[in-house]
């Protein structure tokens, strides 16, 4: 009887997984690093942040990032609902000169930028190369904030081509406009080498008045109801000179701001880490004597903020950071179709078996909108296809049956949307509904057919030819995700398409390369979203407003120009005011009958979130939800002590256990092979 030989390479390969399948995740390639009682909150993204620029952040994960280290002048109070505005850089709330549209801002006078390379007197009038110039050495303490960096934030909006976020202030104040179009021009599309772009900077403005070190004026051109809401998005965060002009286009890279944390480390597609900024002035957990907030009073009155560290794990894939979570490395966690089914009762709450674990579950109905944009300068769907673009898009609407979409990849989280406003905002209408949002094949087909076009098939097999081409209509939707529950989605669009004949393509991409392509206005739809920026329902209306196309926010390039007009009107009412708020509502809902005529976009649903956290973490307050706001993170706390022993407790065992011996089985049988060759 021969001995069995183990061929040397085998035995290392089975060493070495099965020290793997032992060894437990980290739960972040840098977690090791946190010190011992730090209060660590591990948080997850399905992709890296387009920017942590918050001139250049317009999508919710960027401004999410840029609301950990940037702040503006005002921010969103913890605890109050319905949303409400306080001081944040602003030592209190603004006069206001209705005479003169003119704003006056008096800043606190402690806060300080965080300490950075940037500010050393060897940083002057140089520009970052290469991150070996960054030595700590040469990291000087970082300054006091002042009103001159309030004026230079708003022109740096202003000037810079790429920020995305002009819309916020355009045609808004006084001199501006002229300011952004000369800069525009200095800038180009590289960033300047020979200083007269930042030299620009020094040009007055005549709405920009700093005056004093703490007092800043800002005149209005026109009325402007929801101005302090808008410069609270990461587009009013105030920005260093020294940074910007050091650092430039790598800002992004190297944030510099006055908020609690300062970026550690940014390992892409992997890991993002926040460590406590030590230049953070002092500020404290809110109070509140309401039973609703029984919960956060352990937290009241405590410095912030509560957590020393907060990583954001990079992980695609829904099922891999959900079982993440449920291992305790995750504070909290979203769920797909699956994982609700899964995690929750046929009467939408959650089982016992989770609830044991010290799983919680809070669910809240967002302020968003979940549409498909048609790029209305498309030639077959858009406006050069006359009627035939319009039948199509109407076609398209009525084919898409929201009510099973949310039934079956939605679980039942949302409510079909028939209007743009969402429910719970001045502006929503609970007795309208568009016509051409309702769900009706017949009519789908009909409208096809009453625009030349020949529809053919039975049952849910038809064909819809353009006589002028011979051909089948194929429309190409895009898409924000390659994840497995877009695939799903994009299955759901073609058999909505085969009902009425469309042959309906999906392009998948990165969040990042969607925006880049819905920004440059090369698709011929989109499948797109939009979360409030603030509660006034001029933030979802002007998503269609015509001077806000590509690279702007109206993605479909609509142009309408009695949309334009109404809008222009509707959008300077205040709904504060009794007597505006009447008309205001008159106007939304022309607006909406201008929608309803031209079908720009397919309105899907109005999403409820469910989602899912760990019991030692407490969150925020989210009946009814604050979704605008995108600096709560200092105030999350996490009870260091106990998340840990969760993790411990939850050491990965079994996935490291079916890893190895997914891998041994191949490889024993080739060693097998092997070793019977050689005999």
């Amino acid at each position: 009887m021969k001995h069995l030989r183990l061929v040397p390479g085998i035995v290392g390969l089975i060493a070495a997984f099965a020290v793997l399948a032992f060894v437990p995740s980290c739960g972040g390639s840098e977690a090791s690093k946190a010190a011992a009682g730090d209060a660590v909150l591990q948080l997850h993204e399905t992709g890296d942040p387009k920017s942590i620029d918050p001139h250049k952040a317009g999508d919710v994960v960027s401004s999410q990032q840029c609301g950990l280290v940037y702040e503006t002048l005002y921010q969103y109070d913890y605890l109050a609902r319905p949303a409400k505005l306080v001081p944040c850089l602003a030592e209190s709330d603004p006069e206001y000169d209705q005479a003169t549209l003119t704003y006056t801002f008096k800043l606190k006078k402690n806060v300080f930028f965080q300490d950075d390379r940037c500010f050393h007197p060897s940083a002057q009038g140089e520009y970052f190369e290469n991150e070996s110039e960054v030595e700590r050495a040469d990291v000087a303490a970082g300054r006091n904030l002042t009103a001159h960096d309030i004026e230079y934030s708003f022109k740096r909006l202003a000037a810079l081509p790429d920020s995305g976020g002009f819309w916020v202030l355009e045609g808004k104040i006084e001199g501006l406009d002229e300011f952004r179009e000369k800069a525009t021009k200095l800038k180009g599309t590289s960033w300047d080498e020979d200083g007269e772009f930042f030299a620009y900077f020094d040009t007055p403005v005549s709405g920009l008045k700093v005056v004093d070190n703490y007092t800043i004026q800002v005149k209005l051109r026109e009325p402007y109801p929801q101005f302090l809401y808008a410069i609270t998005l990461s587009y009013g965060a105030a920005v260093a000179r020294e940074a910007a002009e050091y650092y430039g286009d790598q800002l992004t890279r190297h944030p510099v701001g006055t908020g609690p944390y300062k970026l550690d480390n940014w390992w892409e597609q992997k890991e993002l880490v926040w460590v406590r900024s030590p230049s953070f002035r002092e500020e404290y957990f809110p109070t509140s004597d309401a039973p609703e907030h029984a919960l956060w009073r352990p937290l009241m009155g405590k410095r912030l903020p509560l957590c020393d560290r907060v990583e954001f794990r990079i992980i695609k894939e829904a099922q891999p950071s959900f079982l993440e979570f449920l291992n305790g490395r995750l504070a909290a966690s979203g769920m797909d179709k699956d994982q609700f089914t899964q995690a929750m009762t046929t009467q939408s709450e959650l089982t016992e078996e989770y609830r044991e674990k010290g799983i919680r579950l809070r669910s809240y109905e967002e302020p968003t909108i979940h549409y498909i944009s048609f790029n209305m300068n498309d030639s077959i769907v858009g406006t050069p296809a006359g009627e035939k673009g319009r039948a199509l898009r109407r076609a398209m609407s009525h084919a898409f049956n929201r009510a099973d979409y949310i039934t079956r990849m939605q679980n039942g989280r949302g409510t079909p949307a028939g209007q743009i406003t969402p429910p719970g905002m001045v502006g929503h209408f609970d007795d309208y509904y568009m016509e051409s949002q309702r769900y009706d094949l017949d009519k789908a087909r009909q409208v096809l057919r009453d625009a030349g076009f020949q529809v053919e098939g039975s049952g849910d097999d038809w064909t819809t030819t353009d006589p002028a081409t011979g051909k089948q209509v194929t429309l190409t939707v895009m898409h924000r995700s390659t994840r497995d529950s877009t695939k799903d989605y994009a299955v759901f669009l073609n058999n909505m398409g085969r009902r009425i004949g469309l042959n309906i393509e999906n392009e998948l991409m990165t969040f990042a390369e969607f925006l880049k392509r819905q920004d440059e206005g090369t698709g011929q739809a989109y499948d797109a979203g939009w979360v409030m920026d603030y509660p006034d329902a001029q933030n979802m209306l002007q998503l269609l407003y015509g001077p806000n196309k590509p690279p702007g926010i109206n993605s479909a390039s609509f142009a309408d120009a009695e949309y334009d007009r109404i809008y222009k009107e509707m959008a300077v009412l205040d709904q504060e005011v009794p007597e505006q708020r009447e008309t205001k509502l008159k106007l939304i809902k022309q607006l909406n009958e201008i929608l309803d005529r031209e079908v720009p976009w397919v309105l899907v649903e109005f999403r409820k979130i469910f989602s899912l956290y760990h019991e030692w973490f407490i969150p925020p307050p989210w009946e009814p939800a604050n979704a605008f706001a995108y600096t709560y993170i200092k105030f999350y706390y996490v009870d260091a002590e106990a998340a840990s022993q969760v993790s411990e407790r939850k050491s990965p065992f079994w996935p490291g256990f079916i890893l190895l011996s997914v891998i041994l089985i191949p490889v024993g049988l080739m060693g097998w092979k092997v070793i019977q060759n050689q005999t």
